[in-house]
């Protein structure tokens, strides 16, 4: 007995069985709340920065008209986001009549750090042009805030969209009203109709998304 107890290799084994025991439940649960925690705080303070973005676009609408929203427009579109290589998650989805992306906020428009966010684009039946956007998150550890809208722009007829396909084989390079292909397309168009007597001109926007894919 005396023997074992001096030998080396069975003090380190004695070792190795009294520490290597593992988390305890008690471990586990508080890993647990400082996690959720953590993950409500960044939520949190995510949720605040698209406030404050919202304000701001709200605020320079009122002030800049078109070439405020313009301006929104081709950045929201251009900072498209492309998706993981080998997700299968939606993207950019586009119609004839409305636009689902998503996007990075621009720093300018109150973001104080880059965010991302689900954003469609369309016309509502009360002849608005909005901006409907929550934070993105792939896996929500809590229930999704409800969409918050921004109107762009009033007294809008019509929102048509197009969506450029360049040549493939044999089909030839053509405007598509529909989009559905995992990549971005190259270029997006958008033309804004507004009622018969209305003086308000708007020129197509075409916007190229300019972020590329992630590397595998």
């Amino acid at each position: 007995m005396e023997h074992d107890i001096a030998n080396p290799m069975h003090r380190l084994a004695m070792h190795h069985t009294s520490d290597d025991h593992g988390f305890t439940l008690l471990e586990l649960l508080v890993s647990l709340v400082v996690l959720a925690m953590l993950m409500v705080t960044l939520t949190q303070g995510l949720r605040v920065g698209l406030q404050a973005w919202a304000l701001e676009v709200r605020t320079g609408l009122r002030g800049g008209g078109l070439e405020f929203t313009d301006r929104a427009l081709r950045q929201l579109i251009g900072r498209a986001w492309p998706g993981e290589p080998r997700s299968q998650e939606d993207v950019f989805t586009g119609t004839a009549h409305s636009l689902s992306l998503v996007t990075t906020l621009p720093e300018g428009f109150g973001a104080r750090a880059t965010h991302e966010a689900d954003v469609t684009l369309l016309v509502t039946g009360g002849h608005r042009l909005e901006l409907v956007w929550r934070p993105h998150y792939r896996r929500w550890i809590s229930p999704p805030p409800p969409a918050t809208a921004i109107t762009l722009l009033d007294d809008v007829a019509q929102l048509d969209l197009g969506f450029w396909q360049p040549a493939t084989g044999s089909q030839q390079a053509r405007w598509l009203s529909v989009w559905s292909a995992r990549a971005l397309p190259p270029l997006v168009r958008l033309r804004i109709g507004f009622p018969p007597g209305d003086p308000r001109h708007w020129p197509d926007i075409v916007i190229a998304p300019m972020r590329e894919l992630p590397l595998p």
